[in-house]
């Protein structure tokens, strides 16, 4: 089974019409390669700076780069969601730092929700309504920190790479029914998430995703070097891997930290998810496996002649002949993916 995402047609409708507005197209590589490279020069200078929407390399950086890729990490967390009902019932969004809107974008591609946007910056805002004149927000906000939901039981908190920064949720969030998180897939952020989701549980939330469980997790509580994140394989198009030819960053896999959080409990599962890469050792492979509060590895052992390499974030149903030593979870026969 391999986790791919690729670049919707529409988007990249999109992202092609948007370009022509700077006399550009898809096929430019060079050119597109140098903004890019811009605005990462940027980022490295000046890694607590607010993003220079004003400036055009900024514009198409993020038109040709910084949006496929987020879009294809969000694509991924949605579809988690969406697999287990975790939109069902909502109908607002808040999206809270929303910068360009990619994640609001990414979900209004299946998800018919009314969408409010929050974002310290005036340029977005001019920017998402002329690349994207198809999305339509109910409203745009500078003011953070403020309620902004009528109807927080059927709302959305959205926060996509945006509380790096942050030391906790604005206070508004707590009273939405649904919470959904992306961060950066670092050891800080990750552990940060690791600790927000025991605050929110704490709090009468309830963990969908990643997790398949709701107790204490064991990478915060039994590691403190660990961090949960999810691992993607990203399927560029032919003009993204010629853009890509030029610059240092290669992106054939995609990681981010996510959690999915709500109020309503959710239908239980017997399944467990693979957390970890394959570790290859001696006498035996390794995943790390998340099912409930202890740290644990599926173990195949060489001996066996079984062989497995599972996808990082997959659902899999554990074999009930499973051996336990120690932290390990020996196969005995295939472990089953869960659809």
């Amino acid at each position: 089974m391999n986790r791919s995402f690729s670049i919707p047609q529409p988007l990249e409708e999109s992202i092609a019409a948007a370009l022509a507005q700077y006399k550009l197209t898809l096929n430019d590589s060079k050119v597109l390669a140098k903004h890019v490279l811009a605005l990462s020069d940027f980022f490295i200078s000046k890694p607590d700076g607010q993003t220079p929407w004003n400036e055009t390399f900024a514009q198409v950086a993020y038109l040709v780069y910084y949006l496929p890729l987020n879009s294809a990490r969000l694509r991924a967390v949605i579809t988690e969601g969406a697999k287990r009902g975790f939109f069902d019932g909502l109908e607002e969004v808040i999206d809270f730092g929303a910068g360009l809107a990619t994640a609001s974008l990414t979900l209004a591609e299946n998800q018919n929700f009314n969408y409010s946007l929050i974002e310290r910056s005036s340029e977005p805002q001019k920017l998402i309504e002329n690349f994207f004149p198809n999305f339509k927000a109910k409203q745009w906000s500078r003011a953070y920190g403020k309620e902004h939901s009528a109807n927080p039981k059927k709302t959305l908190a959205l926060f996509s790479y945006s509380l790096t920064e942050l030391t906790d949720l604005p206070e508004w969030a707590y009273q939405c029914e649904a919470i959904m998180i992306a961060e950066p897939s670092t050891q800080q952020d990750g552990r940060k998430l690791l600790q927000l989701r025991q605050k929110l549980i704490d709090k009468g939330y309830y963990a969908w995703a990643p997790c398949t469980h709701q107790s204490a997790c064991p990478l915060l509580t039994q590691s403190k070097h660990d961090w949960c994140h999810d691992r993607i394989h990203f399927e560029a198009p032919v003009w993204f891997q010629k853009m890509e030819e030029q610059l240092p960053m290669k992106n054939r896999t995609l990681t981010t930290s996510y959690l999915l959080m709500r109020k309503t409990k959710p239908a239980e599962i017997k399944a467990a998810r693979i957390v970890g890469d394959p570790l290859k050792e001696k006498g035996k492979d390794r995943q790390m496996v998340c099912e409930g509060p202890e740290r644990e590895f599926l173990a195949w052992m060489h001996k066996t002649g079984l062989q497995q390499e599972i996808p990082r974030g997959v659902l899999v149903k554990l074999p009930a002949d499973l051996k336990k030593v120690a932290n390990e979870l020996r196969v005995q026969s295939p472990v089953e993916i869960y659809e």
